[in-house]
Order: structure tokens, then C-alpha cells, then sequence
């Protein structure tokens, strides 16, 4: 067995491992910091239940641990869960996160073989075994034991989260607005759509998937509205849906706002909020409150985003990097919402990782690219670990950084990336 189908096969038992340490966490331990009372999954239970039984009351903090933050259709997904009662609605949940993790690894091999169709990269993907016999594949393979033994999969599990669902739904997104026909782009805006029902922040990937271009031939802005129009179609169908519940019960709107952008419901510890989350507008809330200078959350959230989104979106469509840009698209777009929203947590990095993995795959040449591959090992590694140290030294130390500094290192980076095209 080669070293690299070594450390493949170890990756994924240590994936089973996590799994397996989850159940005996929650099943068999009343651990302060994970038990059957105190976990995320908790949340998504009792929304599945809520959006059938109680749909006034689907934003109402009162009724869970952690406030539920998504669209009110997201919550659909999780009533067979729920239904099923509170125990073996975890269990089969977490199944389900491991089987994901598998269809997450298919749909990464679908769309580099249609780059590899298109561009000729030095990959051998004719068959989905050829990742596992062919020499050439090595890098992927590697990259997928990455992806799966990295210690946000574990906190993934552990906190009973959804990234893997979302992740399936975007890299879904993303193959078939690779395949470029009408019908395509239609099933990828859906795909999208169903994301930022789980994700509202994943709204802002939506400049991203848009066919606009700069030409440097003619020196002007090449905007493919038939595109456009059906790209966007399929993501307004789903808002439209959500825009009833709205309007059938207003309150739910008022809900809504107020647990995603306003910055509010963190741990309260004396005069501080107190959030884990790596996020720079996060820490500079925490870092004004110690000051004591008042200041919106939602304005300083949306100042954080246009300050990051405005220079790395202006290169994206002047670059000439045509070919590639989806991919990098939406490597960018996620890194500006972990970057800027105020709870950026690791588990999300299981939404990031895999199209870090793409990019270092796809754009091998680019002259900083051991920067992206650095940045992406130690996102795996010491993002979680920087998370549980927090919980040691938020009394004399109330800042999360580490996670914000590797994620400023690869924006920057990709700003040079694009720069260079």
C-alpha cells in the first residue's frame, strides 16, 4: 500500500473514530461541555418540530439553547429527524453527516474531471477508482485525507452540526454551473438556493456565480444576462417560498433580523459579551465593548463586508482568469462571509476546506501557491485548537485570532492571486 493510500484509509477511520467519540459523548457522558442538554443539534430538533407545530414561535430564543437562524423551509429539514424523537433522531443525524462526508468526496472528483476535461490538467479521473490506482491522482487523494481527518470534522459531529449538508449543496451548485447549459445553471441556482436557506450569510456568494467579465480586448464589461437571469431563478424561487411565511406571519421576519443581524445572543460574563467566533467584526465588537465606544453591530458588520467584499470582487471581474473563476469565486466569496459575519465558528471550515482543495488542485502555478497549501494545513489543524485555548483565557484575553489571522493570509493571498491574471 502506497503512503499516500495510507494516510486515505488512517484519514477515514479517524473520521469513524470522531463519529464514534461523539455517540459516546452524548450517549454515556454528562460532559459539561457536550451531553444530550447542551448541543447544537438540540437547535435543529426543535425547530423541525416547531416549524409544524408552533411556526409563530420558529425564531422565539426562548424555545432552544441556541437561537435557530435559517429560513423558515430549512427547517423542514430537519422535521424527519425529529420525528423520529430526540435520541434516535441524533444517532441517524450523525449517519447521515458521515454518509455526506462521502457524496462530498464524489462530487470534489466530478468537478475536477470536468476541469481536467476542459483544461487538460495532469489528472487521470476516466473512472472514481482511478483516484485510488492512478499515480497522477496522489495530490487528490491526499487532499481528500485532509479533508476528512481535519479537526473541524470532528466538531462538526460533536456539536451536532449541518456544514456537510450545506457543503453538499453548494459543491452540487457548482458542478452543474460547470456544465454551462440552461437547464444547468437552473438546477445550480436551486442547489444554491437550498444552501442559503440553511445559511443566510451564503447570500452573499451571489456576485460570484454571476457571468460578468471585464474584456481587456474591448474595454468593457461583458454581462451574460440570459445566464444571469436563469442562475438567479432558481435562487429567488426558494426566497419567494420563504417571502410567504414572511407575510402569512410577520413576526417570523422580525425573528429572523433579529438573530442573525443584530450580533446579540453570546455568552454574558459581567458587563461582556463573550463569543468564541473568529470573525474580525466579532472580535471588534468585543474589542469596543472593552473600550466602552457604542457602535451598531449590523453597521459594523456591513462595513467589514464591503471594506473585504468590494477590492476582491473588483479583481475578480477585471482578472482574465476566466476558466477558473467559478471555483475561485467561491473559495473567495466563503472566506469574505467567515471573515466579516460575527459567529464564525470552526465547524464551518467543513464548508471552506473543500474549495481550498480545488484551488491548490486546479492552479498549481500560481506563484504563491505553498502559502494556500500552509494556510490550508493549519486552518485543519489549530483553528479548533485556538477555539478550546479561547475558553482558558477569555478572562484576561477576550479575542479569538488565530482563526482570522490564516483566513486574512489566504484573502490577501488570493487578492495577489488575482492581481497576477
Amino acid at each position: 500500500m502506497k503512503p499516500t493510500q495510507f494516510f486515505f484509509i488512517s484519514a477515514c477511520v479517524t473520521n469513524l473514530g470522531y463519529l464514534i467519540l461523539t455517540f459516546f459523548f452524548f450517549y454515556f457522558l454528562n460532559s459539561p461541555i457536550m451531553n444530550k442538554d447542551n448541543n447544537d443539534f438540540l437547535t435543529f430538533y426543535n425547530a423541525g418540530l416547531i416549524v409544524i407545530k408552533d411556526l409563530p414561535n420558529l425564531y422565539n430564543p426562548s424555545k432552544y439553547l441556541f437561537p435557530f437562524r435559517y429560513f423558515p423551509i430549512s427547517a423542514y429539514f430537519f422535521t424527519p429527524f425529529s420525528i423520529l424523537g430526540f435520541e434516535l433522531g441524533y444517532f441517524v443525524f450523525q449517519i447521515f453527516n458521515f454518509l455526506l462526508n462521502i457524496i462530498i468526496i464524489y462530487l470534489i472528483y466530478k468537478i475536477i474531471q470536468l476541469y481536467s476535461n476542459l483544461n487538460n490538467l495532469n489528472y487521470e479521473l476516466e473512472n472514481f477508482k482511478d483516484l485510488f490506482n492512478k499515480p497522477e491522482n496522489n495530490s487528490i487523494l491526499y487532499q481528500y485525507a485532509i479533508l476528512i481527518i481535519m479537526l473541524p470534522q470532528f466538531m462538526n459531529y460533536f456539536l451536532g452540526q449541518i456544514n456537510t449538508l450545506v457543503s453538499i449543496f453548494i459543491l452540487t451548485s457548482v458542478f452543474y454551473f460547470l456544465k454551462g447549459d440552461d437547464k444547468s445553471n437552473f438546477i445550480g441556482g436551486l442547489m444554491l438556493g437550498f444552501a442559503i436557506l440553511i445559511k443566510p450569510t451564503l447570500i452573499l456568494l451571489i456576485p460570484f456565480i454571476l457571468p460578468v467579465y471585464y474584456s481587456k480586448t474591448t474595454k468593457k464589461i461583458d454581462f451574460q444576462f440570459k445566464t444571469t437571469f436563469i442562475r438567479l431563478s432558481g435562487i429567488l424561487i426558494l426566497m419567494l417560498i420563504s417571502s410567504i411565511y414572511f407575510i402569512v406571519s410577520p413576526g417570523l421576519l422580525e425573528g429572523f433580523i433579529e438573530v442573525n443581524f443584530t450580533g446579540n445572543y453570546t455568552t454574558i460574563i459581567g458587563n461582556l459579551d463573550i463569543n468564541a467566533s473568529f470573525s474580525l467584526s466579532r472580535n471588534l465588537i468585543t474589542l469596543f465593548q472593552l473600550i466602552e465606544f457604542n457602535v451598531s453591530n449590523f453597521i459594523l458588520f456591513l462595513i467589514t463586508i464591503l471594506l473585504f467584499m468590494i477590492p476582491i470582487l473588483t479583481y475578480f471581474i477585471l482578472s482574465s482568469n476566466k476558466t477558473n473563476g467559478l471555483i475561485d469565486g467561491y473559495l473567495i466569496g466563503i472566506s469574505v462571509i467567515l471573515i466579516t459575519y460575527y459567529d464564525s465558528w470552526p465547524h464551518y471550515l467543513v464548508i471552506l476546506t473543500p474549495f481550498i482543495i480545488l484551488f491548490t488542485l486546479i492552479n498549481k502555478n500560481f506563484k504563491y501557491y505553498n502559502i494556500i497549501r500552509f494556510v490550508h494545513h493549519l486552518l485543519a489543524i489549530l483553528v479548533v485548537i485556538s477555539w478550546g485555548i479561547f475558553y482558558l483565557t477569555y478572562e484576561f484575553f477576550p479575542f479569538n485570532l488565530c482563526g482570522l489571522i490564516l483566513l486574512l493570509l489566504l484573502y490577501f493571498s488570493l487578492i495577489i492571486f488575482y492581481k497576477q491574471q
